[in-house]
């Protein structure tokens, strides 16, 4: 499992519109919408793209790794940083090591933009390798698209993403609309509440996650509060004073690490004990361990393999992980990881290093295995990748999987 899987071959970049081409055997550039005419050039394999040198190629992205957000992002960055160190020590992808820039941008959708501009016109780096939070990416994509850079597996669940209206976006999560509907529609097949409610981050975030919820419901009678919260609340008194008063029998919370428990503490101070219903990331092993007492019940959305020794693939993650670096995995390490593993696999299979060359590569993954994901395929009008979750519980300091990950 530590080694890249293979996958088939790639395929030629089907329907650019090849507009001026230069007959010198440089690359075009062709732009539009809709299919991959929004994507830049043809893969000439003799070309190299910036960050790319004799001995080293230059990969970035930008994570939280302070505020709020900060946990979730360091520990995806450790887990790229340890399967690169994994890939560099067995002598790097094509000649050349592979050299990982992680900016800090405060989970701030404005300064995600100004650190991304900075690695891609300073750094100079090649391609963007994962990344971590959906407001703060959802800040950079524009200036990514503007200046086609592809961006491989960012963990950013958001309807703006996966399609081709970003198609430099290569996704491998579902978005909070797939991954609510989904686990709602488990809660439905189980129970029969007639008030809910959710606390979730503002703007894109809490608008998808709500929306995955409606859709759900569809037009049974259950009463939705959707509180919007903005990430690092100091004081959580007032959202749970309307959830009392609302009386919601299931709260859903999409909110950083920090804020969920900071939230949870709060409920259990005045004894308003709820089902509560979390996205992915409350999976996170260090969560559980910090949160875990007041966590207990809580409905969890897997996106990942739940890291479980009973499990082969996981067993064999955890062994790799914890021999290279001392210590055993959380799920975001294992995020960190497979962002790390999709990226270099990309890189490896790739006809030249150039950005249309790395496109071209992208668009063949088809159920490409990770063991981690769900079998990921893209393609030249396919940007979503996976379409699959799950549903856990956390239990004492553990997940039990309820209903598995495809």
């Amino acid at each position: 499992m530590a080694h890249s899987p293979l996958f088939t071959g790639a395929r030629a970049l089907a329907g650019i519109a090849a507009v001026g081409l230069l007959l010198t055997g440089c690359a075009a550039t062709a732009s539009g919408s809709g299919s991959n005419l929004a994507v830049s050039g043809v893969c000439v394999p003799t070309e190299v793209g910036p960050g790319v040198t004799d001995s080293v190629i230059k990969v970035g992205t930008t994570m939280p790794l302070s505020g709020s957000g900060a946990a979730t992002g360091m520990a995806t960055r450790d887990g790229q940083q340890a399967y690169y160190d994994m890939v560099n020590a067995d002598g790097g992808v094509q000649g050349r090591q592979i050299e990982l820039m992680v900016l800090d941008d405060e989970y701030d959708p404005s300064t995600a933009q100004s650190r991304m501009r900075q690695l891609v016109e300073q750094e100079e780096i090649f391609v963007v390798s994962g990344g971590e939070g959906t407001p703060n990416f959802l800040g950079a994509v524009p200036y990514l698209e503007r200046n086609k850079v592809p961006a491989i597996a960012p963990y950013a669940p958001s309807d703006e993403l996966g399609n081709m209206k970003n198609p430099h976006i290569f996704m491998a999560a579902v978005d909070y609309i797939t991954e609510f509907e989904s686990v709602t529609n488990y809660i439905l097949q189980n129970d029969s509440p007639s008030r809910v409610a959710l606390v979730a981050v503002a703007g894109n975030v809490g608008e998808n996650s709500e929306a995955g919820i409606k859709k759900a419901i569809g037009d049974k009678e259950i009463d939705l509060l959707y509180i919007p919260e903005t990430p690092g609340t100091t004081d959580f008194t007032p959202i749970v004073t309307q959830l009392t008063q609302a009386g919601a029998e299931y709260v859903y919370l999409v909110l950083t690490n920090a804020d969920t428990g900071g939230l949870l503490k709060a409920m259990d101070r005045v004894g308003y004990t709820p089902t509560t219903v979390a996205w992915g990331g409350m999976s996170d092993e260090s969560y559980i361990e910090e949160y875990g007492d007041v966590s207990q019940g809580m409905l969890v959305a897997l996106e990942t393999a739940n890291l479980s020794t009973e499990d082969p693939t996981a067993a064999d993650f955890i062994a790799t992980y914890t021999d290279l670096t001392g210590k055993a995995p959380t799920k975001f390490n294992q995020q960190g990881w497979v962002q790390a593993m999709i990226t270099t696999e990309a890189l490896k299979k790739a006809k030249g290093l150039s950005r249309p060359c790395v496109i071209e590569s992208l668009e063949s993954f088809n159920g490409f295995e990770t063991g981690i994901y769900p079998p990921i395929t893209w393609g030249a009008d396919r940007r979503d990748g996976v379409k699959s979750v799950g549903v856990a519980v956390i239990e004492g300091t553990t997940l039990r999987v309820l209903q598995d990950v495809k």
